[in-house]
């Protein structure tokens, strides 16, 4: 006897309950193989990385007096004061992007009995600390000027802070955060694309996405142990995307 025609003789609900059973299979099989193929996903790495500019340069040209009459000491800060802005705007640099730093002055008999003092050397009691800030968007007017501070020097200027030189900062990231971003994303869609066809598969939707921590660097390195990113104009930015991807 066919199929279709056991069918017939059975009772409509047994058809229906039997009808409604193998579609139900049908879903859960279907289900089941989606279920298996979501679960296979894919994590790749996404780096960007693009070559900046300082735009600001910040630079503190420390220099101290030492002597044993206050006021003269502090005459001679107030003369190193005036030929160091005279040295920096001589070379280019405005009055609005110099500020005189705060001025420290050390006693160094300060807590000393009378007995104490007797027999120290009264010439070089006070210590004054001063400098002149240069704050300049002109970061390669300050690099060279920078390095002609034998100059000042030669004019009696005890430099006593200009070893470490100026600091160079970059303060554009937000106008290339979304570029970096959409490099960094294709090219870990790429690295997606070639993992799915090596392993025979295709690549799919995103499960998920991390951004990760923009990072800036010197370009150009000088020691392999050191990061001297502050000191340098040309400067890396750098971010990597990590996203996961289905496979299907």
């Amino acid at each position: 006897m066919k199929i279709s025609e056991k069918f017939k003789k059975l009772p409509i609900v047994w058809v229906i309950i039997l009808a409604f059973g193998i579609a139900l299979g049908g879903f859960f099989v279907g289900d089941g193989i989606y279920r298996s193929m979501a679960r296979r996903t894919v994590t790749v790495k996404g780096l960007a990385e693009m070559d900046v500019v300082a735009d600001t340069a910040i630079w503190n040209i420390k220099f101290n007096r030492v002597g044993g009459d206050l006021v003269s000491v502090q005459a001679a800060i107030d003369d190193d004061i005036q030929k160091t802005r005279e040295f920096l705007i001589n070379n280019g640099f405005g009055e609005g992007e110099l500020q005189n730093l705060r001025i420290t002055v050390r006693d160094k008999f300060a807590g000393y009995s009378d007995a104490q003092r007797q027999g120290q050397d009264s010439n070089d009691r006070y210590v004054i600390e001063t400098g002149v800030m240069v704050r300049s968007s002109s970061v390669n007017l300050v690099d060279a000027v920078s390095r002609k501070m034998g100059d000042l020097v030669r004019q009696g200027v005890t430099v006593t802070e200009d070893y470490a030189g100026p600091v160079y900062t970059f303060n554009g990231l937000n106008d290339i955060k979304i570029q970096m971003i959409e490099m960094a994303t294709k090219n870990a869609t790429a690295a997606g694309e070639q993992f799915a066809k090596d392993a025979n598969a295709k690549l799919g939707k995103i499960q998920s996405a991390n951004q990760g921590v923009f990072s800036i660097s010197a370009r150009d390195q000088t020691e392999a142990w050191s990061d001297n990113e502050r000191q340098s104009i040309n400067k890396r930015v750098r971010v990597v995307t990590t996203i996961t991807f289905y496979l299907r």
